[in-house]
């Protein structure tokens, strides 16, 4: 890359580079980059790349018509990172897309762009980790007899979005009363409660123990299916146990009652999965209400 290629734009994030005109006869021009907040279900940042394309073809085009793939790091055009799948290569984001930032822009990546024309296109990739510092995006034909890859160069570093720093802040504000915080719920043990061990990330499941007990008295995690039916699939064909409400905070959680005593709850959360908490034999009722009390749903 020569450095005349690359422009800084004054009160722009990252370097802007000009992608020439390759083979195909489509210029591509970054106009502008930036991190987004992918939501509480996430509580981490994507990022999102504006450019102009021009077609300078005899016939229509599509922003389809060539490859636009971004590493976390700096490279080359045509270095090896982009034609491989690792920690390095950015994930497309077709899930949590901040429409907001796509206002004028184009975002069907197979709306034909007409010869002579050119249109705004937005791109949205997920980091690993809240990543933040060099990007390269390289840009390609989509037929591998037309290669003539260019690339663009950002930098993310220090761009945390508001969002997911107050996310962050509230997750280490949690932790640091001896509690966890999940995408779809969060917890700070009651007084006599400590976190247990046993934390999955993937399930939000984790484990509380109650006084100097050596077991499991609490067991949480979630579920894609409704609480009815989680609690309907203990209860068995047979229907043993008993299935009712229970109203904790103003919030209504299904309550299965096996025949042995066992209690387990149920509710959804506002990201849809349902959140269930199994109380231990051992473990009163008025010992587990107070850590049904301070579940925060999300």
């Amino acid at each position: 890359m020569k450095l005349k290629d690359v422009l800084a734009i004054s009160g722009q994030g990252g370097l802007f580079k000009f992608v020439a005109q390759s083979r195909n006869g489509i210029i591509v021009e970054s106009l502008a980059d930036g991190t987004y907040y992918r939501g509480d279900v996430y509580k981490a940042d994507g990022f999102w790349l504006r450019v102009k394309i021009t077609n300078n073809n005899e016939a229509a085009k599509a922003p389809s018509a060539f490859s636009a793939r971004a590493a976390v790091g700096t490279f080359d055009a045509g270095d090896a990172v982009f034609d491989a799948s690792g920690d390095q290569r950015l994930n497309a984001d077709t899930k949590t897309q901040a429409v907001e930032l796509g206002e004028g822009a184009q975002m069907d990546a197979n709306a034909k762009i007409e010869p002579g024309q050119s249109i705004e296109f937005i791109y949205f990739w997920t980091t690993k980790d809240n990543y933040y510092g060099p990007i390269t995006v390289e840009f390609d034909s989509s037929s591998s007899s037309d290669s003539n890859p260019s690339v663009m160069h950002f930098d993310t570093t220090g761009r945390e979005s508001d969002e997911c720093k107050a996310a962050r802040e509230a997750a280490e504000a949690i932790e640091a009363q001896g509690g966890i915080d999940f995408p779809s719920y969060s917890i700070i043990p009651a007084d006599g409660w400590k976190l247990g061990d046993r934390i999955d990330e993937k399930y939000e499941s984790c484990d509380f123990k109650h006084g100097d007990e050596a077991i499991s008295s609490i067991d949480m995690r979630t579920f894609k299916t409704s609480p009815m039916m989680e609690a309907e699939a203990r209860q068995g064909s047979k229907k043993k146990g008993v299935i009712d409400e229970v109203e904790i905070n103003g919030v209504t959680w299904v309550r299965y009652t096996s025949e042995a005593g066992a209690v387990s709850l149920f509710v959804e959360a506002p990201s849809g999965k349902t959140v269930s908490m199994v109380i231990g034999s051992k473990v009163t009722w008025d010992d587990a209400l107070l850590m049904a009390q301070n579940v925060v749903l999300k």
